[in-house]
């Protein structure tokens, strides 16, 4: 045995190692191969590191290492590998004969770690070495010498992996030109030829999944077609080959919508799947293949079987995946994606709950760098959607919401996969606005979904998708639109796409049956604006074929007969023939029948059906039917899954019913649930303009829930808290955001950073007007704010209602909290209900309610049409106002005594009326409400309590806060003001002898709000003009056509830090609503400036005139100057003001009276008998 000293050792076990590694290929012996590697280590151990062996010894126990890992997977082995092929690497010279052997090796060891850790190390080195062998060889080694096809190969295949990572696409066209090359190099004959065509049709099939080029495609099917071609049958690349065709056929499926493609896709795979083994590795690749391709044909051509079998196969694929397997995620994904299917067409929860838990898992088993990672979240946020529609869990669509934005944040507008993001994006976002109504979702979904559509060819299978969901959304803002003409543009396109989607999407298509009942919506809608019975009747034809096509079972066969219900129920309004009648309600009662009790929309489809067979009631007056029918509504109204709109509705009928006082305590009960919902269907993540829509759907419900309290004898406190809580709740929820901390900042100065930081979120502008725009975006991340910091704040509250205290902060006001708001003077809520009128009459010492027989809505509605005559102010004065005050004890108040004061807060369409002047003033009797009280407005109590919280406020002749005055006697469009000046020059003078710095800013908007930040009394002399939208209502400023002061501006503007005590509104209708839906909103520019943080506000109901309210603001501010700026004197110097003016208008009239001839005196419609011009001014405050 020669000594360790003795040179030829080393090389005697070199060559031991050699022999050893001979036997160990033939016997597969590991005890060979370790003895082989134990004897070349020592051969390295004994060698100098200037011996030019030591190369040769390295790499040989690089390659021996490579042997032992391929057999035993061990990565120790594996990095020792690395770690000598590299040593040999260092110490080697491009003159050596093995130099581009050790780079290729290197490279093909580094990539096969890669494949296994993923670490992008590797596989840049990989690439990096496996070039270098390439130039080794064209620059050092003879022809032949090397397989430089097997080489480029490689290369190729190094590249394609780290585009897969990493996604540089530079890589994947270099990787192709690399396989391009190697096949082309080697020949037929060549034994790797038809591996180097499967790489290159990997390649070009991945290049065109991610950049889209059909020729890829086309190419790509081509290659791997020649590569079966000349596979022979049971090869052990067989299977694989063709289970890479099917993809690629798939992928032109899905591309050109072509069904042959599909149909020889399944036939290919499942041939694939017939010659592998049941212990094969590749199987889990197979079962897969064909659960996507089975999932594809159900949705091509509906069979629940395909879908059932898909499911099955791809759970097979999982069972055989170890979890570390990098295809895991990928199999994971698919069977989530097919679950999703199942539940969309059975309904079965457990579907859903599985698809969710295994995308979730499929996310997690990947890095969030992998290539691969973005439709991996793609589908959870899909199934996430699913989720929320099937529950309503808020939180879970904010996740959906927040994963389906990230996603198309991180995939380039190129990227194949781009248009199905956008599409699921716009899905969620526009399930978000359905659920809560913000119109900047809605924008965002319509500027997604039409993206998604002009990134989809024609011959996309996904493309009539698409299609259909772009015209829904543009259908939704049709539903949203108050402009006939614009909406009906909407209506049009959205028909024209929808007809679109039809055309484009297969016979049998899964989907089909929703698309047709998609287009029937919205021709039923056309019908009713535009009365085209052929619209009505194609409808009811489309509606009837989709409910023919669903099977008995499917989750929206529901959903498509209520909306041939609906079609039907119009042609029946149409024909008044009983049978359409019948037909409608067979399609309604067979709707609800298809859901269980927890569907979501099963409140919608009760409310139609009790529809219908009220209808029925209606025409053959069989009292079942409407027993059925109130039963219906009832069961609706308690859907606790429901939206709150759809149990709201149900509320609503039951309500304005005259059954409903039939009821007894069950029709209380049916007024506090339908109360209770409405603050849930606006809540304070919407913007006021969301708000407003939603609200409007509302009006006069509150007025009814009080009547019924009444009715049923639950007194006068549950019929005010009902109104509370039913009205007013746009301006409510500011007035929240706007609260007094300071109580609260001693004891958790925390908490009130926290309300702060939310209160930023909550009350700041929305882009509600962006509309189709790259901006639309913007708007909608901004509702994602809106939702969490609503989320938040309610989180907030509880915790804050845990300090002493504070155990009620911001909750509904008590019934003595409401007393204590009267210790002023009274609070007269004057409520007007189709089944009674009352007077609630809020005093210190009680609440109690005073049925008003002589007034009724009716009676209402006829006087509105000459609300500002002679005539109406005394029957006021006759069916309210006396009434109201012989009650309270105020109709005969003593000569001695300042009038008491009295704050009224009319309900419904009482809003426009003046009570302040109600009575007989002709007659000098005193029998009006000016000689009885001093009179103020409010929109709630809860307003009267929140801004008395800081009462007794004075203005402060050292304060430095201004008097900020406007006069617009020219304004653009409108007609000159004469005397607006001359008004503006009287205020200034009393503001000047008191002392009180004044500042005129310029009459534009930003200047004028700015200005109001430091403002202690504003008064504005100049035009204001109501819309029909009282968001739109506005002080006329110089920059009103391009930047309106409106009351929307007015209500983002909070002014409340700088305590401003006076708002003057010396211009016309500025305490007026037009929308009589909004009427209990008191959306105004008199509430609105109220809501900015003015204590008081001096408004006007309808027109002014120009030269008397140079009078009014004159007598007003004499008043205030003479009793000082305090809470009290506003009211009093208004009436003051007032009661002067109508004592110079008498005599004047009598004059006027006196001296005209007796013919003269004609009836009383003269000009006498009209409403005198000191009638419209009201105050609004504490």
């Amino acid at each position: 045995m020669l000594p360790n000293s003795d040179p030829d050792r080393s090389t005697l076990l070199q060559n031991l190692a050699l022999r050893l590694d001979r036997r160990f290929s033939v016997t597969a012996d590991k005890t060979d191969l370790g003895f082989a590697i134990q004897s070349i280590r020592e051969a390295i151990y004994l060698t100098l590191s200037d011996d030019p062996n030591l190369v040769e010894y390295s790499y040989q126990l690089a390659n021996l290492l490579g042997k032992r890992f391929s057999n035993t997977r061990e990565i120790p082995d594996l990095d020792v590998a690395i770690t000598s092929t590299k040593k040999a690497l260092e110490i080697t010279t491009s003159s050596n004969p093995i130099m581009a052997e050790i780079l290729e090796t290197l490279a093909s060891l580094l990539a096969t770690r890669y494949s296994i850790l993923g670490e992008k190390n590797d596989i840049d080195e990989a690439i990096k070495f496996a070039k270098q062998a390439l130039q080794e060889v064209s620059t050092h080694v003879s022809d032949g010498e090397f397989d430089i096809a097997s080489m480029l190969n490689a290369l190729g295949i190094y590249l394609g992996d780290r585009f897969l990572q990493q996604g540089i696409l530079p890589d994947l066209d270099e990787a192709i030109a690399a396989a391009k090359e190697a096949s082309e190099m080697a020949s037929c004959i060549h034994p790797d030829h038809l591996q180097y065509l499967d790489t290159l049709s990997v390649h070009l099939g991945n290049r065109f999944s991610h950049v889209g080029t059909f020729e890829d495609l086309e190419e790509a099917i081509e290659v791997s077609r020649e590569a079966i071609k000349t596979t022979s049958y049971g090869h052990p690349e067989h299977a694989t080959r063709l289970n890479n065709l099917c993809v690629l056929l798939g992928d032109r499926y899905a591309a050109l919508g072509d069904a042959t493609d599909l149909e020889a896709a399944v036939q290919v795979i499942r041939m694939a799947i017939l010659i592998t083994s049941d212990g094969s590795p590749d199987l889990a690749v197979l079962l897969n293949s064909l659960s996507v391709r089975l999932g594809d044909r159900y949705s091509a051509r509906g069979s629940v079987a395909d879908l059932e079998e898909s499911v099955i196969v791809a759970k097979r694929a999982i069972k055989t995946t170890p979890v570390s397997h990098p295809n895991r995620a990928k199999f994971l994904k698919n069977l989530s994606l097919q679950l999703g299917r199942r539940f969309a067409t059975i309904g079965d929860m457990t579907d859903l709950d599985e698809s969710i838990q295994v995308a979730r898992e499929a996310v997690e088993l990947t890095p969030e760098d992998r290539p691969e990672r973005p439709i991996l979240l793609h589908n959870l946020a899909l199934q996430l959607g699913t989720q929320f529609s099937r529950t309503g869990a808020t939180g879970i669509l904010e996740e959906a919401i927040n994963l389906a934005r990230k996603v198309v944040d991180i995939t380039s507008d190129s990227h194949p996969d781009s248009a199905a993001h956008l599409n699921t994006l716009a899905v969620i976002v526009c399930t978000r606005y359905q659920q809560f109504g913000a119109i900047a979702d809605l924008h965002e979904a319509i500027n997604a979904s039409r993206d998604s559509v002009n990134a989809t060819s024609d011959g996309n299978a996904n493309r009539s998708l698409r299609l259909n969901n772009f015209s829904a959304h543009l259908y939704y803002r049709f539903s949203r639109s108050s402009d006939l003409a614009t909406g009906l543009t909407d209506l049009d396109k959205a028909i024209d796409t929808a007809r679109k989607a039809i055309k484009a999407c297969l016979d049998g298509h899964s989907e089909r049956p929703n698309l047709l009942s998609n287009l029937a919506v919205q021709l039923t809608s056309r019908f009713l604006k535009t009365g085209d019975m052929k619209d009505l009747k194609e409808s009811i034809d489309l509606g009837g074929e989709a409910v023919k096509m669903a099977d008995m079972g499917h989750s929206e066969r529901a959903a498509w007969l209520f909306n041939l219900s609906r079609s039907l129920d119009h042609w029946y309004m149409s024909t008044h023939k009983i049978e359409d009648l019948e037909k409608a309600t067979t399609a309604a009662r067979e709707a609800v029948e298809a859901t269980s009790v927890d569907y979501p929309g099963r409140a919608g489809l009760l409310n139609n059906l009790g529809h219908q067979l009220n209808s029925r009631f209606i025409r053959k007056d069989l009292k079942e039917d409407k027993i059925e029918s109130q039963r219906c509504y009832e069961e609706a109204l308690v859907s606790t899954v429901s939206l709150p709109t759809y149990r709201i509705f149900a509320g609503r009928y039951l309500l304005s019913t005259p059954e409903i006082l039939q009821y007894g305590q069950r029709a209380y009960q049916i007024a506090k649930t339908t109360i209770d919902l409405i603050p849930l269907s606006a809540p304070n993540s919407l913007a006021s303009v969301d708000k407003k829509v939603i609200l409007s759907q509302t009006a006069g419900l509150a007025s009814d829930a009080a009547a019924v309290a009444l009715h049923t004898g639950q007194g006068a406190s549950a019929a005010i808290q009902l109104l509370e809580s039913g009205r007013g709740l746009l301006a409510g929820a500011l007035r929240d955001l706007r609260t007094d901390l300071s109580s609260i900042q001693d004891k958790r100065p925390d908490l009130v950073q926290s309300f702060h930081d939310l209160r930023r979120i909550l009350d700041s502008p929305t882009q509600t007007n962006v509309m189709m725009t790259a901006d639309a975006a913007s708007g909608s991340f901004g509702v994602d704010r809106r939702h969490w910091a609503n989320s938040e704040m309610a989180t907030l509250l509880s915790e804050i209602r845990t300090i002493p205290g504070h155990e009620r902060f911001l909750l509904p006001a008590t019934d003595t909290e409401m007393r204590l708001a009267a210790e002023q003077g009274p609070i007269v809520m004057v409520n007007v209900s189709s089944h009674r009128c009352d007077a609630l009459l809020v005093e210190l010492s009680s609440t109690r309610a005073l049925s008003l027989t002589a007034l009724s809505e009716d009676e209402i509605s006829r006087r509105a049409q000459s609300l500002q005559s002679l005539e109406t102010l005394e029957w006021l004065w006759d069916v309210v106002v006396e009434p109201v005050l012989k009650a309270l004890g105020l109709n005969r108040p003593s000569p001695e005594d300042p009038l008491p004061r009295i704050w009224w807060i009319p309900t419904g369409a009482l809003s426009k009326f003046p009570f302040h002047a109600a009575g007989y003033h002709l007659e000098s009797s005193g029998r009006t409400t000016l000689d009885k009280v001093m009179s103020s407005y409010s929109s709630s109590i809860k307003a009267i309590i929140d801004t008395r919280q800081e009462r007794n406020k004075t203005i402060d002749v050292d304060s430095d806060s201004d008097v900020v005055l406007l006069a617009m006697n020219e304004t653009k469009g409108q007609s000159r003001l004469k005397y607006a000046d001359a008004e503006v020059r009287a205020v200034k003078s009393m503001f000047d002898l008191v002392g009180l710095p004044v500042k005129h800013p310029q009459p534009r908007k930003a200047e004028t709000l700015a200005a109001l930040q430091k403002c202690r009394v504003f008064h504005f002399a100049g035009h204001g003009s109501t819309k029909s939208d009282p968001l739109n209502s506005l002080i006329y400023l110089e920059d009103w056509q391009d930047q309106p002061l409106t009351v929307e501006s007015l209500l983002e503007t909070n002014l409340r830090s700088g305590a401003p005590f006076l708002a003057y509104l010396s211009a016309c209708k500025t305490g007026e609503s037009l929308d009589e839906k909004l009427a209990d909103e008191s959306l105004h520019l008199t509430s609105a400036f109220q809501l900015t943080g003015f204590r008081h506000v001096i408004g006007t109901l309808w027109e002014v005139d120009d030269a008397l309210c140079v009078d009014m603001a004159q007598m007003t501010y004499k008043v205030l100057g003479e009793s000082g700026f305090h809470d009290g004197s506003v009211s009093q110097a208004l009436h003051r003001a007032t009661c002067i003016l109508r004592d110079k208008w008498l005599a004047e009239e009598r004059t006027r009276v006196r001296s005209r001839s007796e013919r003269d005196i004609i009836s009383c419609d003269d000009e006498t008998r009209k409403t005198p011009l000191w009638v419209p001014y009201i105050h609004y405050g504490v």
